[in-house]
């Protein structure tokens, strides 16, 4: 391709695709036939979409089709997928999650987003003094993936997943990596969700809402300076967790384990949280973030009691509690609760909170309480912690000997 681009610093596939499409006047779904991502199908294949997976990892044969078409680098391509960032993600971490994406599911991990992304406005204007981005737009940033990221730092703003205008996912739908992957009129920054229409058979026209306007979108929090503070303090340690030259090991509840089963650890703790509330409400940063934890644990309560006695739906009722909030803001609360309390000197300090939570977890329904205490990925630390109310208290063995005989931990140094 004699007009490739160069990717933007943190930059996804998709976004990559949607720019290198705008500046080539083609269709994203005709640029990814064109660059070799369809992989080993038969030629003569119908194409009809991109694979959501294609957006997390490549087989070697898309992977080298795609280097050599774009004229880019194996790294360079690599640096576009979001399945690299398991090594420090837990949720994407074949170690300590259950998770995986191929062509015939979307990604299983619901801290993962696969049908969609995250997106900060001023992001996607990009840098005006290039020429490039002033054309194309800025980085659809594939760390917007991961759930655990919920506010850009340099803009100081919370992200979004819906279009100001229509209310719908910006970028992505069930069975494609972009949606309308055919429309090839779309500026790469504008909303690729498609208007409802009466009938059926009518064309289905695209929102085409400007997600660049930062000034259509109303920042949460913009008067709450404590909330704003506490929350993006826990982002900024969270990013500097993720970053590609951050600590290969993170404190969690006074032992050292590998920073891709921290994230583990604060997934399960932020469910514990969310399942339980109000238990932890005492321990909110601020009453502001106590509220808005308010209205989304009522909502989560509501919606586990009308599935609370449908026979053989328990994944359905664990899906009530594991999946992370839509609102940016409920987010940030849950997460910096739970990273809080992770962050404590050692498991019995960790224990003063979580017990608590693990018990009432065993009240509200025993089985998935128990599953989350046990969860496979987490720290044997986080579950000896979750588990202190079932040690026998009048034995001489403490925490601490159950953990260093498992082995494979130390204690963190502060």
């Amino acid at each position: 391709m004699a007009r490739s681009l160069d990717p933007l610093e943190g930059e996804a596939l998709s976004g990559y695709i949607l720019r290198l499409a705008h500046r080539l006047g083609v269709d994203p779904l005709s640029l990814y036939v064109r660059t070799g991502l369809t992989g080993t199908r038969p030629e003569g294949t119908k194409i009809t979409r991109v694979s959501p997976a294609l957006g997390f990892s490549l087989d070697d044969i898309s992977s080298d089709a795609f280097s050599r078409t774009t004229r880019l680098s194996r790294e360079e391509v690599t640096r576009l997928l979001v399945a690299p960032l398991g090594v420090r993600y837990g949720p994407l971490s074949t170690e300590y999650s259950k998770s995986q994406a191929d062509e015939r599911s979307r990604f299983v991990s619901p801290w993962v987003l696969s049908d969609g992304t995250q997106y900060c406005p001023d992001c996607l204007a990009g840098d005006r003094s290039s020429q490039i981005e002033q054309a194309h737009g800025g980085a659809w940033q594939r760390l917007w993936r991961l759930s655990a990221v919920f506010a850009c730092l340099r803009h100081e703003r919370f992200l979004r997943q819906r279009c100001p205008d229509c209310g719908e996912q910006v970028q992505g739908e069930a069975k494609n990596l972009i949606a309308r992957p055919r429309d090839g009129d779309l500026h790469p920054t504008q909303c690729r969700s498609s208007e409802l229409v009466e009938t059926l058979r009518a064309a289905r026209p695209a929102c085409g809402a400007d997600l660049a306007k930062s000034n259509q979108l109303r920042d949460f929090l913009p008067t709450a300076s404590r909330s704003r503070e506490a929350v993006f303090a826990t982002q900024a340690r969270l990013l500097s967790f993720l970053a590609s030259d951050g600590p290969e090991q993170v404190s969690s509840v006074g032992w050292l384990v590998p920073t891709a089963q921290y994230f583990t650890d604060l997934r399960t703790v932020a469910t514990l949280i969310l399942m339980t509330w109000p238990e932890a409400r005492p321990h909110a940063a601020t009453s502001t973030l106590a509220k808005i934890l308010d209205q989304e644990a009522e909502q989560r309560h509501q919606a586990f009691e009308n599935v609370r006695d449908i026979p053989g739906a328990y994944r359905r009722k664990v899906s009530v509690y594991i999946a992370p909030p839509e609102n940016p803001t409920a987010t940030a609360g849950v997460l910096e609760m739970a990273d809080r309390f992770l962050s404590v000197p050692d498991e019995h300090e960790a224990a003063r909170y979580l017990e608590p939570l693990a018990v009432e977890a065993t009240y509200i329904h025993r089985k998935m309480g128990y599953a989350l205490r046990t969860r496979p990925g987490t720290s044997f630390p986080l579950q000896v912690a979750l588990l202190a109310h079932r040690r026998d208290k009048s034995k001489d063995t403490t925490a601490e000997e159950i953990i260093t005989m498992r082995g494979g931990f130390r204690r963190a140094t502060r």
